[in-house]
């Protein structure tokens, strides 16, 4: 080999991918080259310091913001007939080209096709005072004496009954979901931003949605006193006693004689407790009772919290691109943190880490085709002291699946609200196009033709524009 042809496979053979006739030939040369020697050291050093400085693949939001534009620029396309062009434009055009179809290999790669779901039945909010639908019954549940069937609005504050060999789910309004087996007694206390599970006999199994701050969810049985923010748990209350179990993210539990434990994945607790094992077998410290100082001794650092954060993120993401969303919801569930609980310190980098897990699992929910699910984790992502962009996204991608489904007055009160969230965002045009379109759907043609009116002040040179000229005419119809 010449020293070019040596250069050219440094990297090869740092990675080992040469063959051995080739590998024998380059080091032979190198033996010899003072000058090849040293590139060769200065690749084996580089290459994988090159490698770790490499960028993260875009998150989430980066991601829908170049599907919108890439469909943008598609109906663009689709919309002008292409001028005359001459030779010299493909060589032009072709850096600008390859970049787009980079972006949309990305999007495939995200993206799973969805998968339909059938709508939530329906209920009226102002006959029913309730937060939680009876989406799936097996046997007879009773309330007051009266049997339900499935798809009922179940009341709050009235006692629940499920026969022996009755297997029941709910789900409630803000994404949880409740499924209790038989003979059970229990009632739903509170609100839906406050969830109180009384749980008087039989075994419930709660799949509880991520809180945002003020939130509440417990589940009580006459023994036990479970608070949870985001996880999956199993509670049971026999004559015997009660018993919880956590199988992902972890819960505060308090005792019937006033005790408090935290209960991680993985870990059980019951009241009354076990009889203690022979002294030679005896646990060093009590499995249910830990003092304020151990507890706070245990709790993971900061710096580890916020790494567990960003490892769910990116587990997840993997998860999706593979289109398993099932597995990475159950990954951004276990990877969830309350961001109050570390030091202050490092709450900014956590809440910003827990927004991307949350904008996360509103798109797996959607890639999932569970589209409720992912309207409602939309929407929780709504709130004071958000990032204006993170708002914007969430409530464009909400307002677009509502109008999907036919429900133009939520689809159009969402674009309105992204178009407020970031009046001067990535996606202004988009929510500022969603909300005329869904105005004048909805009939309201005073409101259509003055955003109309906005829209060619804003974008006169917009893919809307024929639509908006329309609408803003006095006296057009929708």
């Amino acid at each position: 080999m010449n020293c070019t042809e040596v250069e050219s496979r440094l990297v090869d053979v740092v990675d080992g991918r040469l063959d051995p006739v080739a590998t024998v030939r380059l080091h032979a040369h190198i033996e010899g080259c003072a000058d090849c020697r040293t590139r060769a050291a200065f690749w084996r050093s580089a290459v994988p310091k090159m490698r770790g400085r490499a960028p993260d693949p875009p998150d989430a939001m980066s991601v829908r913001r170049m599907q919108v534009e890439i469909e943008r620029l598609i109906a663009a396309e689709t919309a002008t007939p292409a001028p005359p062009v001459s030779r010299r434009w493909p060589r032009l055009f072709l850096p600008a080209t390859l970049t787009l179809l980079g972006a949309a290999a990305i999007l495939l790669a995200l993206r799973a096709p969805s998968k339909p779901l059938a709508p939530s039945p329906a209920a009226d909010p102002a006959a029913n005072d309730g937060y939680a639908t009876l989406t799936r019954l097996t046997g007879t549940l009773t309330i007051g004496g009266r049997a339900e069937a499935a798809a009922a609005r179940l009341p709050a504050d009235r006692e629940i009954v499920l026969a022996a060999a009755t297997e029941a789910e709910l789900t409630l309004d803000r994404g949880s979901t409740l499924r209790i087996n038989g003979p059970a007694r229990l009632r739903l206390g509170g609100t839906a931003r406050a969830v109180e599970v009384r749980l008087d006999a039989g075994t419930l199994d709660a799949a509880v949605a991520h809180r945002l701050a003020g939130e509440t969810f417990a589940v009580a049985t006459p023994e036990l006193h479970v608070v949870v923010r985001g996880t999956k748990f199993t509670v049971a209350a026999t004559t015997t006693g009660s018993s919880v179990r956590v199988s992902e993210g972890r819960v505060a539990v308090r005792f019937a004689d006033g005790s408090e434990r935290p209960v991680g994945a993985g870990e059980s607790a019951s009241w009354p407790a076990p009889a203690a094992p022979p002294p030679s077998e005896a646990p060093a410290a009590s499995a249910l009772a830990i003092s304020p100082t151990a507890a706070a001794e245990a709790r993971p650092t900061c710096g580890a919290v916020v790494r567990a954060c960003e490892e769910a993120g990116r587990a997840a993401r993997r998860s999706m691109r593979s289109g398993d969303a099932a597995r990475a919801l159950r990954l951004i569930a276990a990877g969830s943190h309350d961001a109050r609980d570390p030091n202050a310190t490092c709450s900014s980098s956590l809440i910003a880490c827990e927004d991307e897990l949350r904008y996360l699992r509103a798109e797996a929910f959607r890639q999932e085709g569970a589209l409720d699910e992912a309207v409602a984790a939309y929407h929780q992502l709504d709130r004071h002291g958000a990032p204006a962009a993170m708002r914007q996204n969430a409530l464009y991608a909400a307002a677009q699946i509502e109008e999907r489904q036919g429900q133009r007055v939520q689809a159009h009160s969402d674009y309105e609200r992204a178009l407020g969230a970031a009046p001067e965002g990535a996606l202004r045009e988009e929510a500022l196009v969603g909300s005329m379109e869904s105005a004048a759907a909805l009939g309201d043609a005073r409101r259509a033709g003055k955003l109309a009116r906005r829209y060619l002040e804003t974008f006169p040179g917009g893919l809307r524009v024929a639509t908006a000229r329309r609408l803003a005419e006095p006296g057009a119809r929708p």
